[in-house]
């Protein structure tokens, strides 16, 4: 069993198309944080300081270069938080969607369509129905990690919705993990194994920490230790999901829109990040 965990504290940022059939229902909930999302640690940051006698003076010291911004500047307000193994503001791999083959784009007439444009994944899925699900895909492995990504809603209702997959096997079309919010604030947890219909892990769960509607920006993060995933919104934990067959330990990332009940639906992903879990005891 998971222990349920402490929240944190968010600072403002940024496979081939896959068939899956779909199921339905279970779990979550969120808790306040110990200080408000988009509030940072108290400090002044860059003043300079007046000693006795006078105005203090710039340190002086060597030039250097300034280092990327990093898409996710999260801090945790506590130890119990399972994300505080690791170091939030330098993650392992992050992708700001500026490089155009990052990312597997197509165009499927009367399906779906995924392109690169103005630094940001879009994703169409042109017709609403639950068999099927297609996706964006990136080459670059998830095995133990944190993963968060960005995605903005279009014009959805209901349970229209965007997904964030992990360990997605190149040998089996559908596959991985899946880590879905919906556009009226619900999240669920899938297992996807080729034409097997998908193992609902997980059903769909309201959760007050999921933004809703037309042009919500959403953060998702999903946890994944062998077989126990930890789901997050905006920085908060929505809720647990366990794997005890293990079915996957390694894969690629995949992103989608899924369309349940509007025609072309729309969404938008960008600044992608993920950390490596170290080894735990």
């Amino acid at each position: 069993m998971m222990i349920r965990r402490s929240p944190l504290c968010v600072l403002p940022l940024c496979l081939i198309p896959a068939l899956a059939c779909s199921a339905g229902d279970l779990l979550g909930a969120a808790s306040e944080p110990a200080t408000a999302p988009g509030t940072a640690a108290p400090g002044t940051v860059g003043e300079a300081s007046e000693t006795e006698g006078g105005e203090g003076q710039p340190t002086e010291g060597p030039l250097r270069l300034e280092p990327p911004a990093t898409p996710t500047p999260f801090y945790v307000t506590s130890e119990d938080d399972l994300r505080s193994i690791l170091d939030l503001s330098q993650p392992d791999y992050y992708d700001y969607f500026d490089a155009p083959d990052n990312w597997h784009t197509y165009e499927s007439d009367g399906f779906a369509a995924y392109r690169m444009q103005d630094g940001h994944l879009v994703g169409i899925d042109e017709e609403p129905e639950e068999r099927y699900v297609y996706w964006s895909y990136t080459f670059m492995q998830s095995g133990n990690t944190y993963v968060e990504v960005t995605a903005t809603n279009g014009d959805c209702v209901g349970k229209d919705s965007v997904g964030l997959v992990v360990r997605v096997d190149p040998t089996i079309t559908p596959s991985g993990y899946a880590y879905e919010i919906s556009c009226d604030g619900s999240w669920r947890f899938r297992r996807f194994h080729g034409s097997e219909t998908p193992a609902e892990v997980v059903g769909w769960t309201p959760s007050n920490s999921i933004h809703t509607g037309l042009g919500a920006v959403n953060r998702l993060g999903l946890w994944a230790y062998q077989g126990e995933f930890e789901l997050f919104a905006n920085g908060y934990p929505v809720g647990e999901a366990a794997d005890p067959d293990l079915d996957y330990t390694m894969g690629f990332i995949a992103l989608y829109v899924r369309a349940s009940q509007t025609f072309d639906l729309t969404a938008t992903f960008d600044d992608l990040a993920f950390w490596h879990i170290p080894f735990q005891p």
